[in-house]
């Protein structure tokens, strides 16, 4: 799932904020942009390496930041300190899990992965637990239970395949590095500058970092050859899944709060397999229908916490 680690330095509107007509519709817009985004990765994997692949999405995805920067009049990060910490958040929470992903889906189907991705909420759960952000409550445990159970059971269907076993093993450990990045972003990044200049100095570290190491272990591509649909494909993974939904997310957390904003949880994995089985011809079997709802399952008993009762005054 290509997603922001975090909407840092933003105070986000309370949770029980009601979604208007276009709070709806940016809500569909950014599942929407990073659901398909499986799609293109699947499309580009055809004439280029997965580390290429995560090379052009955050060059062209920094780039569109970087505009809306510029456009806006808004400059980029300023000192060392917070430079080093920008390049950290890029390659832990987006060039190694982008790169894991995409390798993984030379082996699974795009919607399975964008499936398997949904666990992000629970391993950002687990991360934050871990260092003590977040406290393990039994209804918490539960769903982190349930979630790797579906897990268990994605890769209960594919155990005769170590290949594709290994594929969702890596998609697992890129959620992680989503969790890490986030937990991350909130410890050492939030605040120390607007949400859009940290996305764009994250996302342009990411760029730096992931060309020369595509270079060296991939070779240089043949640009040349390569076909409409393949530069496509990593334009709108860069432009719409990197670029512009780092925009969308912050406003929709400006607008409805980051809890309503965590929604896309659910929507994305539709789209990711929807998508998959209208332009892709992709058919998933019943281990990986099964395991699918027992993640979103398990998000939700994670993710939910119950409404606290406002005080009664005293009679």
């Amino acid at each position: 799932m290509p997603e922001p680690s975090a909407a840092p330095g933003r105070q986000p509107a309370p949770s029980a904020a009601r979604f208007a007509p276009i709070d709806v519709g940016l809500l569909l817009l950014l599942s929407g942009m990073w659901g398909m985004s499986f799609l293109f990765i699947e499309l580009a994997l055809r004439e280029l390496g997965p580390i290429w692949i995560v090379a052009g999405r955050t060059t062209v995805g920094g780039g569109v930041l970087l505009t809306i920067l510029l456009v806006r009049g808004t400059g980029l990060p300023r000192g060392r300190e917070l430079w080093v910490r920008l390049v950290t958040l890029g390659v832990v929470n987006n060039a190694l899990p982008w790169a894991m992903v995409a390798w993984a889906q030379q082996r699974l189907p795009s919607g399975l992965t964008g499936l398997l991705m949904a666990i992000v909420p629970t391993s950002t759960l687990l991360v934050a637990a871990v260092v003590g952000l977040e406290r393990i409550t039994p209804r918490r445990l539960a769903g982190l239970l349930l979630a790797l159970g579906g897990v268990a059971v994605i890769v209960g269907g594919d155990v005769e395949q170590p290949g594709r076993v290994l594929a969702v093993l890596a998609v697992v450990l890129a959620t992680l590095g989503y969790a890490s990045g986030a937990v991350f972003a909130k410890s050492q990044v939030s605040g120390r500058a607007p949400p859009l200049t940290i996305a764009t100095g994250q996302v342009l570290s990411a760029a730096i970092f992931t060309l020369p190491a595509a270079w060296l272990l991939e070779g240089r591509p043949a640009v040349a050859s390569l076909t409409p649909t393949t530069w496509g494909a990593v334009a709108l993974l860069g432009a719409l899944g990197t670029g512009m939904a780092f925009l969308v997310f912050y406003v929709l957390v400006d607008r409805v709060g980051a809890t309503n904003a965590t929604l896309t949880t659910y929507l994305i994995p539709i789209v990711a397999v929807a998508a998959g089985m209208l332009l892709l011809d992709e058919r998933l079997g019943a281990s990986a229908l099964v395991g699918g709802g027992l993640i979103l399952i398990g998000i939700w008993l994670a993710q939910h916490v119950p409404p606290v009762a406002a005080p009664t005054s005293p009679r």
